[in-house]
């Protein structure tokens, strides 16, 4: 009599956790690295954006592989990909600063500060959906509340360059202010995402 072994899978539910967990990783070094300016500190996070590019590609694969899966495939496909977005923003961030040569000033280390506490609770968010779909949800829309947040922030500290700044350095700023706060905007949707899939539960 012959037996098959059954291929070990992965679970989606702790690949997802994973994922949020490299999130929260990188924007908490793109927090440091604002703070301190250190290029060692840059550098880890293009590290992690390339450590979370894997846990992706993992999860993508078992999606491919299942016949099965315990939420609906492009749902998780779509929310998988909004938080690999938000890791590719503290990337883009990193690279941008770099180019234009700018030192991160008081707002841009306060808005990556929230941007940290908004991973932070996406990990919180992402880790209930299995089993706690009322602290998931909780949880989705604080992560939501703080995008305004992010955005009173850019504005204030474009309205500081206009005071004090020569119009270059306006621009740069502004470009890389409109980028972190973009990255909000992606969070944000990401837990549009995770809403839509507790609700279909």
């Amino acid at each position: 009599m012959l037996f098959f072994k059954k291929r070990n899978e992965e679970n989606f539910y702790d690949l997802l956790t994973r994922q949020a967990q490299m999130v929260a990783k990188g924007m908490r070094q793109l927090s440091e690295y604002c703070a301190t300016g250190s290029e060692e500190i840059a550098e880890s996070v293009i590290r992690t954006e390339e450590e979370g590019d894997m846990v992706r590609r993992i999860l993508i694969d078992e999606i491919n592989k299942a016949f099965i899966t315990p939420i609906d495939r492009e749902d998780l496909f779509k929310l998988s990909a909004k938080l690999d977005e938000v890791l590719d923003y503290a990337k883009t961030s990193v690279d941008e600063i770099r180019l234009f040569n700018v030192k991160p000033d008081a707002e841009m280390a306060e808005v990556t500060s929230t941007l940290l506490e908004m991973a932070e609770h996406i990990i919180l968010a992402v880790s209930n959906i299995e089993k706690h779909e009322s602290i998931a949800s909780d949880e989705a829309i604080y992560v939501k509340s703080l995008e305004n947040k992010v955005g009173d922030i850019c504005v204030k500290g474009l309205a500081n360059l206009f005071n004090n700044a020569d119009f270059r350095t306006i621009f740069k700023y502004r470009e890389i202010y409109r980028h972190l706060n973009q990255t909000a905007d992606i969070a944000d949707e990401a837990m549009d995402c995770l809403l839509k899939v507790l609700v279909k539960m």
